[in-house]
């Protein structure tokens, strides 16, 4: 485990919590806040990243096999998936249907992980909305032991790479605007080269890990890639929404990746604390809950016409959902994840 990246993933979570608090208050309804989307784009990349650190050379070298890979990342995404679905299932008003049997397609096209693939957003933002970002994880772990072969040189990835992304790119510009959001944000297919990103991003670390940098060389490289980051993120506005939702943050969000796995500067040791790393670890939990409090509480309000400012409800809200995520995560999330590999890999 690379405990920055782990902490990384932690503040991009809270990213996307700040993207959604615009339902308890105008305030949020800020471009600061609402670009916190970009934290989807991210985890695409890390994951891209960490399945290649994890799993590449394992799959290359036969000791671990497609299903031992497949069953780790069920194990992973599906327990505590359909365990939040179950919820919103419970909780009702979270699916637009106009029958009862259209209401149990969009619950199997949920419940399968594959209502993304349907360009309409009662279909991909139904249920638990935010799990549609799992549909494009499951695609990523079904491809990734077929590009094995591709990702034994940097060369041949990127002869994929180059391809998809003009296509990509292409198609995004001539996107009608009211469908961009079911074909190029939630889509898994066009989706996939933020995927390939961060496998290319895992051969550069490679190039870099032995490399001697100091410590000054590494803040340096760390503080840089924070404030590209923060120049594109802050500028983002001038740029059409279609290419933010992706292409747009390859480059910074790469540079973001690669200068904290190296782990080498004075930011690094910071990310390295452990309370942000057991952010980090519970960051899924806290991805699939939080939206859930936000939106009961913007009912509440509703209902009861009471009104708590948002600067005392947004945190409270938060440390509930914090406390939630450890509890979901401690006796829930690993739990299921030990016992399904344990069944499927007798």
């Amino acid at each position: 485990m690379i405990n920055t990246l782990t902490s990384l993933r932690f503040l991009f979570a809270m990213m996307i919590f700040g993207a959604h608090c615009y339902v308890i208050d105008s305030f949020f309804d800020a471009h600061f806040f609402k670009e916190g989307f970009v934290g989807v784009s991210f985890f695409f990349v890390l994951s891209g990243f960490i399945i290649a650190y994890n799993y590449q050379h394992k799959l290359q070298e036969n000791k671990i096999s497609k299903r031992t890979f497949w069953v780790a990342r069920i194990a992973r995404v599906y327990p505590l998936h359909w365990l939040t679905l179950f919820i919103a299932v419970i909780l009702g008003n979270y699916v637009v249907a106009s029958d009862c049997m259209d209401w149990l397609k969009h619950f199997l096209a949920s419940f399968t992980l594959t209502n993304t693939y349907i360009p309409k957003a009662d279909y991909f933002f139904s249920f638990n909305s935010p799990s549609w970002s799992l549909c494009c994880e499951q695609l990523f772990y079904f491809c990734f032991p077929f590009l094995i072969p591709l990702a034994k040189t940097y060369k041949r990835l990127l002869y994929l790479f180059i391809p998809i992304a003009i296509i990509v790119v292409t198609g995004m510009y001539f996107t009608p605007e009211d469908e961009i959001k079911g074909y190029w944000y939630v889509n898994p297919v066009t989706r996939f080269p933020d995927f390939i990103v961060g496998m290319l991003l895992f051969h550069l670390y490679n190039f870099f890990k032995n490399k001697h940098i100091t410590s000054r060389q590494g803040s340096a490289m760390e503080i840089i890639s924070v404030l590209f980051f923060l120049s594109f993120y802050l500028f983002a506005s001038e740029i059409p929404k279609v290419y933010r939702y992706s292409c747009y943050y390859w480059l910074p969000v790469a540079m973001v990746l690669i200068s904290f796995s190296l782990q080498k500067g004075v930011l690094s040791r910071i990310l390295s604390n452990r309370l942000l790393v057991t952010g980090g670890e519970i960051s899924y939990s806290f991805y699939l809950i939080h939206l859930f409090v936000l939106l009961l509480y913007a009912e509440w309000q509703k209902e009861t016409n009471f009104k708590i400012a948002w600067y005392i409800s947004i945190p409270v809200l938060f440390c509930i959902i914090i406390l939630l995520s450890l509890l979901s995560y401690r006796y829930f999330e690993k739990p299921m994840n030990q016992k399904i590999k344990s069944l499927f890999n007798k």
